[in-house]
């Protein structure tokens, strides 16, 4: 288990604890970690009915780790035909002002 996951694992534990004692609710923290769409409704519902400020900002720090956008897939470069293409076109004269420019 990585150093993320330990502490994802130990703020999900922690918010389990907390909604129990605050709300007398219980959360499901595997459905939570397998189904972000699952994580999204428990945590808006639970920050409605939440009046513990330790609880929201709670709620906050698992939506930045269970929410957190999954990193884009890499750029993938331009085929060499493409990319000479590209550098080797040729410099667009621009006569807005007349063949001299002035």
């Amino acid at each position: 288990m990585s150093e993320a996951e330990l502490e994802t694992a130990r703020l999900l534990a922690r918010f389990k604890l907390m909604v129990r004692r605050s709300l007398d609710r219980s959360v499901n923290l595997a459905a939570m970690q397998a189904d972000p769409a699952q994580a999204a409704t428990v945590l808006d519902e639970i920050e409605e009915l939440a009046d513990d400020e330790e609880l929201l900002t709670m709620v906050v720090r698992l939506r930045e780790r269970l929410l957190a956008p999954v990193a884009e897939a890499p750029v993938e470069p331009l085929p060499e035909t493409e990319v000479l293409a590209a550098v080797t076109r040729p410099a667009v004269r621009d006569y807005r002002f007349g063949a001299r420019g002035g």
